[in-house]
């Protein structure tokens, strides 16, 4: 059983499961999804991230002793992912550093389009020298802004900026993109390999067979 952490608070149990269900759906993962509390906006910045930490660690220690196998962060920075590690005894997945593993399989020449500021850290130091820039969609800063059509058309077009500037596989650093069904859509808008960081999650936990029920 993987324990899903939505690092947002959101009220309606569909919700709370959408990406739970995708891994569900896509890879037959028996998962259960629960959100951290008090952070309607999700994480965003640093200070909504160091806010997130604690909740997350928390409640990662109540899905382990619940009978979860493996957590998966539901998150694309992978806040407290070492210290949820470090916290549980089961394998900790998050969903940035396992889109950026699975885009060094498809490419070395990989943008990262994200509604940060900067490429998280993780991220970052993964991709190493396949890494060829960053873009961020214009006018959204949280991963509400996101889920809108001008979101999403404004996310479109920083994903083609960075086909311009010569990227051929784009990893997504935002849950919310997985929300949106965006990577199939910029896939088939670019022809270009787009990975969805949730999706990705659930590649590395099917790979590894600790998130069954």
């Amino acid at each position: 059983m993987l324990g899903m952490i939505r690092v947002i608070t959101l009220e309606q149990e569909e919700a709370v499961h959408r990406h739970g269900a995708l891994l569900e759906a896509r890879y037959g993962l028996s998962v259960i999804s629960r959100c951290i509390p008090d952070q309607p906006l999700g994480v965003y910045d640093e200070a909504t991230e160091q806010e997130a930490i604690p909740k997350i660690i928390a409640l990662a220690r109540e899905l382990e002793q619940s009978g979860c196998t493996a957590i998966g962060i539901s998150c694309a920075a992978d806040p407290g992912l070492a210290e949820v590690r470090a916290a549980t005894g089961i394998p900790v997945f998050g969903a940035g550093s396992c889109t950026a593993h699975l885009a060094l399989t498809a490419s070395a020449r990989i943008g990262v389009l994200t509604i940060l500021e900067e490429v998280p850290p993780l991220i970052r130091s993964i991709l190493g020298d396949a890494f060829i820039g960053m873009e961020r969609p214009e006018g959204v800063v949280t991963t509400v802004d996101l889920n809108t059509p001008a979101g999403k058309a404004a996310a479109l077009e920083a994903a083609r900026r960075l086909q311009r500037m010569g990227a051929d596989c784009i990893a997504l650093s935002c849950t919310g993109f997985a929300t949106m069904g965006f990577a199939a859509e910029a896939e088939g808008a670019l022809g270009i390999r787009v990975l969805d960081p949730i999706l990705s999650l659930g590649a590395a936990v099917a790979a590894s067979h600790v998130g069954g029920s």
